[in-house]
């Protein structure tokens, strides 16, 4: 397991980072991007998979394969640019931060813990795209995975149940290299 810088500025620690999994070809940040904006073959098989959930209603109307893959094109474009312009800016004093696109994962929770797990979602129409990641300052974050998520809760789709432990493990990962905040994650060899 790696950590990858993503979105950070030069000779800082802070920023947007992402976890690189044993075995996997990229992390997890790239692998979203590609499968979200560069991949339509896998948006397209992913939507024909979850046609049921996408036509539930938990998004309102009925919606076609095509709108579907066109929305989380867009929704992507958005949140990238988002998670890039916040990692940059938020190393400036008084600037806003990542802290402004990730929100505590658990909606009730309203107090900042150590190793928070948190997402990202864009302000826009759908907003069924999540990253997941793990706050370890105002400013750094390290992006577990992602997915789209059709449903009210991740317990409802097992794609998501498995995103949900990524971030655990990792987060008990975290732990066992001594990483518990902003100041640990300065030491870290990466």
């Amino acid at each position: 397991m790696k950590i990858v810088p993503i979105f950070v500025q030069e000779n800082k620690r802070e920023g947007l980072f992402s976890i690189h999994l044993d075995g996997e070809m990229e992390d997890e940040v790239t692998k979203c991007m590609e499968q979200w904006l560069l991949d339509p073959q896998y948006l397209y098989d992913f939507f024909s998979l979850h046609q049921d959930d996408l036509n539930s209603g938990y998004y309102g109307k009925t919606i076609s394969i095509q709108q579907a893959i066109k929305y989380t094109r867009e929704e992507a474009e958005a949140l990238f640019y988002q998670l890039e312009s916040l990692a940059v800016s938020g190393s400036k004093t008084g600037s806003d931060t990542l802290s402004k696109a990730f929100h505590p994962l658990y909606n009730l929770e309203f107090t900042h813990k150590e190793l928070q797990l948190v997402k990202a979602k864009t302000p826009i129409r759908k907003k069924w795209l999540r990253m997941y990641a793990i706050k370890i300052g105002p400013n750094t974050f390290l992006v577990t995975g992602g997915a789209i998520k059709l449903v009210e809760t991740m317990k409802e789709s097992a794609h998501l149940i498995k995103e949900k432990q990524k971030l655990e493990d990792i987060k008990y990962y975290l732990k066992e290299e001594g990483i518990l905040d902003q100041d640990d994650f300065e030491m870290y060899e990466i």
